[in-house]
């Protein structure tokens, strides 16, 4: 196997692992919320380019987590005004890419994946065609470059 096979594996093994994790999907970031049988929460990994040096192989991704949103129709005399899972959301995926960072950040695999360069956590509000929030971010991770010249 290859080094991108390779560190896209471990990313969706370390997801799976996750028990908020309902669905994994590896799709252009834009097609993600086409499906209407999605089963949330769900993690999108967006692979969207990689570099070759001689010592590693560099991937970049733009992971996507997302929860769909509910939104309560009856009158509440809640001074917040909380009247959707909007904060829970937030909260939900937030803590699923937290533990993934963590596990890269304090943590060591037998591939030594690491993160060359990570983005902030980007908000999703009422995000797509199914209401979604969430969070987005894009992240650099390196793999040692073991390939062979023929």
């Amino acid at each position: 196997m290859n080094e991108i096979y390779n560190i896209n594996d471990w990313l969706i093994k370390e997801f799976q692992k996750d028990e908020l994790v309902n669905t994994i999907s590896t799709l252009p970031t834009l097609q993600i919320d086409t499906q209407i049988a999605n089963i949330y929460p769900l993690v999108n990994l967006d692979l969207l380019d990689t570099d070759i040096t001689a010592t590693q192989i560099l991937a970049n991704y733009r992971i996507t987590i997302v929860q769909q949103r509910d939104t309560r129709t009856d009158i509440t005399d809640n001074k917040l005004l909380t009247n959707s899972n909007y904060i829970d959301n937030l909260s939900e995926t937030h803590s699923i890419a937290h533990k993934l960072l963590n596990k890269l950040l304090r943590g060591y695999n037998d591939l030594n994946i690491e993160i060359a360069s990570q983005s902030t956590l980007r908000q999703l509000k009422n995000w797509s065609r199914n209401s979604l929030d969430g969070v987005q971010f894009e992240l650099e991770l390196s793999i040692p470059n073991e390939g062979t010249i023929c």
